[in-house]
């Protein structure tokens, strides 16, 4: 069992909206907790950049040299689906060749790993896939964190791999889709989902508590860190529209009306009954995190 003032965390991507979560609550915690971003542009973290640092040299070796037990959790990535296939050589340094550099550089001090994949492993085309169904990624992205996945059953068989679906949040200054839907909402615009699109959304700060969960409890192997509820997303807008008491056109395209560079999942929601059983964590419903999020904004 880690405990507080006994273990570390290092957040790989902690400026992204996942990481910034993970790092906000390992520091909750009470545990000694560092982030990186990969330019600099928010204080308080550390600059690295996986296609072309060596943590060591961005961190020093006495950092991973100190006694006490070190959790390393990986959420840096360029995630931009449609770049990855157009932007082929930039993406996999970092996606793939940087983050197995990373990887075996902090194995060497005996690291726990946690690494964030993706639903897009699976090509959406059934839904609702167990950690053990094949892998058939939807896109470029989607075998960039295949191709990772299969690394660490390799290298790192004690490694922990999170596979999340869509993050929600409650905050209005953070970029996610209720944040997109409040401003169309305002504007008086339609909410335009994609047609058959079938999400789990998952409140991003229960995210951040599995990543704990998982250190704590010493767990490894590939866990569907999902909300157990799930939606078609035009749906979700429409109660979204109805919470916030704002009727508005909300509109559906079939994936090929949207002219994306690389394909998307359709059926992308996971089933996380393996995580459940494994920790007990109770999700934060769907319901709620609209609540939250729409008491922290006006209407106007």
């Amino acid at each position: 069992m880690w405990r507080p003032g006994e273990a570390r965390f290092l957040i790989i991507g902690a400026s992204g909206f996942i990481g910034r979560h993970i790092l906000a609550h390992a520091t909750s915690l009470g545990y000694e907790a560092t982030g990186t971003q990969a330019h600099s542009r928010q204080t308080g973290l550390v600059t690295f950049d996986l296609a072309h640092d060596r943590i060591l040299d961005c961190l020093g070796g006495s950092f991973f040299e100190r006694d006490r037990p070190l959790a390393v959790v990986i959420c840096a990535a360029i995630s931009d689906m449609d770049r990855c296939l157009t932007d082929p050589q930039r993406t996999r340094a970092v996606n793939v060749e940087g983050t197995i550099q990373l990887i075996e550089d902090v194995r060497a001090f005996n690291a726990k790993l946690v690494y964030l994949s993706t639903n897009y492993v699976f090509d959406g085309g059934g839904g609702y896939h167990t950690e053990d169904h094949p892998l058939a990624p939807a896109n470029v992205y989607g075998r960039h964190k295949a191709e990772v996945e299969a690394y660490l059953r390799t290298h790192a068989p004690d490694a922990a791999v999170i596979r999340p679906d869509k993050n929600i949040g409650d905050d209005p200054q953070e970029h996610h889709f209720f944040r997109t839907w409040h401003e169309l909402l305002r504007t008086g615009q339609p909410i335009v989902c994609m047609e058959g699109q079938l999400i789990s959304p998952t409140y991003v700060d229960d995210t951040a508590r599995a990543v704990a969960l998982i250190c704590q409890q010493g767990l490894t192997g590939v866990f569907h860190v999902v909300n157990p509820e799930y939606f078609y997303r035009d749906e979700l807008a429409r109660q979204f529209c109805l919470a916030a008491g704002r009727a508005t056109h909300v509109m559906t395209k079939p994936l090929k009306e949207f002219h994306f560079a690389d394909n998307r999942a359709l059926k992308a929601c996971l089933d996380g009954s393996k995580f459940l059983r494994a920790t007990g964590m109770r999700f934060t419903s769907v319901g709620e995190v609209i609540q939250r999020f729409l008491r922290r904004v006006s209407y106007v």
